[in-house]
C-alpha cells in the first residue's frame, strides 16, 4: 500500500499559508448567533461566525487532508446546578479541548464546553475548541474583531435582517490590506499594545504596563541591547505619530518635525523585519498580531507601537538564546519530558513568549544555576 508524502514547507511558504489563513471566508459562509436579547425579546445582539466545515475546507484547500491533523480530549463534569427557563436543575458540562496540528507549522490547542441537558451539546463543544485552536493560527480569528451589533428580532428571535459585513470582512479587501479601525495601524491601538512602559524587577525579568511580558533577557538592559535599537523615543504628538524632542521652527510660525523622526519608522520596519530569521515566521506573525494588531510592520503608524513590537521580538530572541544555551546543558531526554509535562510543542515549534518563558524557565531549573558573570 503505497502513501503520499505531504512535502514540508520553508519559511517562504509558512509566511505565504499564515496569510491565506487570516484571509475572512467568503460572505456566504459569514452566519449570525444571537447572543443576548433586550428585556422585551424584540431586539438581539448578534456576532458572526462560521461553520466548523468552512474551516475544514479551508486548511484542506491550502494543506490537503494530510497535512494537518486535529486531536480531541474529552472530559465531563457532574452534579453542576444551573438555572433554566426560570428553573433550577441538576446537570453537568462537557468540556473538550483540540489540538490541531500542522506539519511544518506547529501546533495549537482550544477548548470548547457545553451545559450537557443541552441539545448537541458534544458537537458543540467540539466545534467550539477547535475553532478556538484554528484562529491560534489566524484562521478566523477576524471574527473576534468584529464588534457585537443590536437588530431586531422576529418572533422566533431570529434577526429580521442581519448586518451589511464590514469591507475589511470581505476576502478581496482584506487581500488589499483593508484592516479594521483598532487594527488598521493609524494609532487607534487597545491602552495594553500601546503601552510601552516598562520595569525591571530584581531577577532581571521585565515587565510591561500591562503586564504581558516578561522580557527574557536574563541579565535585564544592561547587556548593551536597547529595545529601540538606537531610535530616539520622544513625545507624543495626539495623533499616533511621535515627535522628536528636537523641533525647528520655521519664520511664519509653522512647526517643523525633525527629519530624523520622520524616517524612523522605515528603520524600524527594517529592523522589525529582520527579526523573523531570528525567531521563526510563526512567531514572528504572532507578535505583530498580538501587539501591534497587524500582518506586516509597516501597516503599524503608531511608533511607539512600532517600538513595542521591536521590543518583543527582541525579547524573544533573547529568550531562544537562553533557550539554546539550557539545552546543551541538558540530555534530550530530560528536555522531551519536560516539554511533555508542560504540554509544550517540540522546541522548533514554539511560537509564543509564554511557552517560551514556561519552557526557558522549567529547563533552567532543571539544569541548575548557572555561573555568574565575569563583572
Amino acid at each position: 500500500m503505497s502513501t503520499t508524502t505531504v512535502p514540508l514547507p520553508d519559511e517562504r511558504n509558512v509566511t505565504k499559508l499564515l496569510e491565506e489563513l487570516e484571509i475572512p471566508f467568503p460572505p456566504d459562509q459569514v452566519l449570525w448567533r444571537v447572543t443576548n436579547t433586550s428585556n422585551d425579546k424584540k431586539r438581539g445582539q448578534i456576532v458572526p461566525y462560521a461553520d466548523q466545515r468552512a474551516y475544514t475546507d479551508r486548511l484542506n484547500a491550502l494543506l490537503t487532508p494530510q497535512g494537518w491533523t486535529r486531536d480531541y480530549k474529552i472530559e465531563t463534569m457532574n452534579n453542576i446546578t444551573r438555572m433554566k427557563k426560570g428553573e433550577s436543575i441538576v446537570t453537568g458540562k462537557v468540556l473538550v479541548s483540540c489540538l490541531v496540528t500542522i506539519l511544518g507549522v506547529g501546533s495549537h490547542s482550544g477548548t470548547g464546553e457545553e451545559w450537557a441537558d443541552d441539545d448537541n451539546a458534544m458537537t458543540s463543544a467540539e466545534a467550539q475548541a477547535f475553532k478556538r485552536a484554528c484562529s491560534c493560527f489566524g484562521l478566523g480569528r477576524y471574527f473576534y474583531d468584529c464588534p457585537a451589533a443590536w437588530i431586531d428580532l422576529d418572533p422566533y428571535r431570529q434577526p429580521v435582517k442581519v448586518p451589511t459585513l464590514a469591507a475589511w470582512m470581505i476576502p478581496e479587501n482584506w487581500r488589499k490590506g483593508v484592516r479594521p479601525m483598532a487594527k488598521s495601524g493609524n494609532g487607534n491601538t487597545s491602552p495594553s499594545a500601546a503601552n510601552g512602559a516598562s520595569h525591571q524587577n530584581g531577577n532581571g525579568i521585565s515587565h510591561n504596563g500591562s503586564g504581558v511580558n516578561r522580557n527574557l533577557n536574563h541579565g535585564g538592559p544592561g547587556n548593551g541591547r536597547s529595545a529601540q535599537n538606537g531610535v530616539s523615543s520622544g513625545r507624543s504628538n495626539g495623533n499616533g505619530h511621535k515627535e522628536n524632542g528636537s523641533r525647528n521652527t520655521s519664520g511664519n510660525g509653522s512647526t517643523q518635525k525633525n527629519s530624523a523622526t520622520a524616517a524612523a519608522p522605515n528603520a524600524l520596519d527594517l529592523q522589525i523585519t529582520r527579526m523573523e530569521r531570528l525567531v521563526g515566521p510563526l512567531f514572528y506573525r504572532n507578535v505583530l498580531r498580538e501587539f501591534g494588531k497587524v500582518n506586516q510592520p509597516r501597516l503599524i503608524r503608531d511608533v511607539t507601537v512600532k517600538q513595542k513590537v521591536l521590543q518583543m521580538l527582541e525579547s524573544a530572541t533573547r529568550g531562544f538564546d537562553r533557550l539554546g544555551a539550557v539545552t546543551r546543558r541538558l540530555d534530550r531526554n530530560t528536555v522531551d519530558a519536560l516539554l511533555e509535562k508542560i504540554q509544550a510543542p517540540p522546541l522548533h515549534q514554539i511560537s509564543d513568549m509564554k511557552t517560551l518563558e514556561n519552557v526557558v524557565y522549567g529547563l533552567e531549573e532543571l539544569a541548575g544555576p548557572r555561573q555568574p558573570h565575569a563583572a
